[in-house]
């Protein structure tokens, strides 16, 4: 999505002063499967599989969580040995994104049979490192990975098997340029969905967001909800107990020269050196590559649109992380 020009002269104009404690991150939205932590990009090989250094990285800068998306079946056993690898810090989302929804078509039904067994063999692990049903949902940005009618049926079939099997689990849900459809199809399921879900990476509109509120769903947010008009007023007007925030990594990730990072990033701390791929270096990011360590400015922009503290923003964050998803935290101080 390409960046507008943005008028900011009707929202707060102060950069967020620095946090008054050390602050705790959960960043619900890193996709580990993604070619650029295996060091592809455009198709080419630049560097070793560095995921791990990213997980490294992320503790430093306070991200105490971090959830691991899940986009398709292939995807399970990969974010499953990363949760396993780091059992206090990473968890895994299982689903079909819209973007996979073909796959039971091409597959049949032996591959939502293989989803359910999945999701009911990961329940049984002791930690259990499934913290969300999804991500399911429609993108109607991108029909060229499945059509409308693929992703509708997709979507209804996975919220079908999740009430039959009556999983204790909330749902993390992708909506995009589908508003009217997405609730259309969701609200019939409202009643048997036990700990309602989080939709994530949402770039609608005020009035899109207070809807997916009222009926009852926290709402994340990352770079790509800081780059339109609408989005940021948006933003600005989510609750603090709806909040969620996330970099949606290796994606999202928040321009230095961008009208947001200008603005309300003055005080932010530093990111970790970053080198061209190829020159990669394990301890430095990739230039333009997202990880989770930049989560903080996430926070901070967030926090300058709505004209609140840094402190208020991850507190709040946190705590509905933590209160969705459990995230291993459950009981902590929050």
């Amino acid at each position: 999505m390409a960046s507008e020009q943005l008028d900011l002269s009707s929202l707060p104009q102060k950069a967020p002063s620095k946090p008054t404690k050390t602050l705790r991150y959960a960043d619900v939205a890193v996709t580990a499967t993604a070619k650029e932590f295996d060091g592809i990009y455009r198709n080419k090989k630049y560097h070793h599989a560095d995921f791990v250094n990213t997980l490294d990285r992320a503790l430093a800068a306070g991200v105490e969580k971090v959830m691991l998306t899940g986009m398709s079946l292939s995807d399970i056993p990969i974010n499953l040995a990363i949760a396993q690898s780091r059992p206090t810090q990473c968890f895994i989302t299982i689903g079909i994104h819209p973007y996979h929804a073909a796959e039971p078509d091409i597959e049949g039904p032996k591959y939502l049979a293989g989803l359910v067994e999945s999701i009911k063999t990961t329940l049984a692990l002791t930690p259990c490192p499934l913290a969300a049903f999804g991500e399911l949902g429609l993108d109607y940005d991108r029909l060229s990975h499945a059509s409308k009618e693929i992703q509708i049926r997709t979507f209804k079939a996975q919220l079908e098997l999740f009430v039959e099997n009556e999983w204790n689990l909330p749902l993390f849900l992708h909506c995009r340029a589908a508003f009217d459809d997405f609730v259309e199809i969701i609200t019939p399921y409202l009643g048997r969905l036990p700990r309602r879900g989080l939709v994530h990476s949402f770039v609608g509109s005020k009035a899109q967001m207070e809807k997916l509120a009222e009926l009852g769903f926290d709402i994340s947010v990352n770079g790509f909800s800081f780059q339109t008009q609408e989005s940021l007023e948006m933003v600005a007007a989510i609750p603090l107990e709806r909040l969620q925030i996330e970099t949606d990594a290796p994606w999202g990730e928040i321009k230095s020269g961008s009208e947001v990072a200008k603005r309300y990033l003055a005080n932010a701390s530093p990111l970790p050196l970053s080198k061209k791929r190829d020159k990669w270096d394990a301890e430095c990011m990739v230039k333009e590559r997202n990880e989770s360590c930049a989560i903080e400015r996430v926070a901070y922009v967030v926090a300058g649109l709505k004209g609140v503290t840094v402190d208020e923003v991850a507190a709040a964050a946190w705590r509905n992380s933590v209160n969705m998803f459990g995230l291993g935290a459950i009981g902590e101080n929050m």
